[in-house]
């Protein structure tokens, strides 16, 4: 399975197409919203241009995530396309960024790490707040309340003099 590609090697006439399989344990995925990933199926094409790469392609997986409301843990599906210029850090100008300048990346590096191709698609398709589904419920914590048999925590003493306050407004 190929993980690099030299640039290089591509040339201007014929684009390099390149179908491999990314394994997570290669990927600097976050353990905190990530417990644990499939390979990563990954589909690339590289086109040399006048000046820089333009690199498209698709990668699909899939992560397990934990659900926000509830905590369950849950699989989340990856199917993601991606296509951006990939030019060198001498193209760089100041001035104001443009609608067109978000699908550039600047490198001057000569390998391209298809890994860190997929962990960025990967982490740009993850959900900003996961959830195991739309009718999620939130669950309801008891901590505060008197169960038969447990002594209620006294840390939750004020807390749960603000939640009583607030259900009589």
């Amino acid at each position: 399975m190929k993980r690099k590609v030299n640039l290089s090697e591509i040339t201007a006439k014929e684009p390099l197409k390149v179908k491999t399989e990314i394994q997570p344990s290669v990927m600097k995925l976050p353990e905190e919203e990530i417990s644990k990933a499939s390979p990563f199926k990954m589909e690339v094409e590289i086109q040399k241009k006048p000046v820089g790469y333009q690199i498209k392609g698709h990668v699909s997986g899939e992560v397990e995530l934990t659900c926000s409301r509830c905590m369950k843990k849950f699989s989340h599906r990856v199917e993601q396309d991606f296509d951006y210029k990939l030019m060198p850090t001498s193209e760089i100008t100041g001035g104001e960024i443009k609608g067109s300048d978000l699908d550039i990346k600047f490198s001057d590096e000569t390998v391209l790490d298809l890994a860190e191709v997929a962990e960025e698609q990967v982490l740009l398709n993850l959900p900003v707040k996961p959830l195991c589904s739309e009718e999620c419920e939130e669950v309801h914590y008891r901590e505060w309340e008197e169960e038969e048999g447990k002594e209620i925590d006294k840390r939750w003493e004020k807390l749960r003099k603000l939640q009583n306050k607030l259900k009589k407004e």
